[in-house]
């Protein structure tokens, strides 16, 4: 862990010297792949719960 969070300081100090475009030039595929991935987990799990949810009341109106 040490070893990773010494590489995560030399890039957080080398991201910090430069300037603002490049940052964002650099930043910005980073943070949209993320939020990108973050959005189709979360698609695909509500996705599944609804589906779930579905299922579950069609088997409780069919035992009624």
């Amino acid at each position: 862990m040490s070893g990773f969070l010494s590489w995560w300081d030399g890039v957080e100090l080398w991201l910090s010297g430069l300037g603002f475009v490049l940052q964002t030039i650099i930043v910005m595929p980073v943070v949209l792949a993320l939020a990108y991935a973050i959005a189709v987990v979360i698609d695909a799990v509500l996705g599944n719960g609804i589906r779930a949810l579905h299922w579950i009341r069609d088997g409780e109106r069919r035992s009624r």
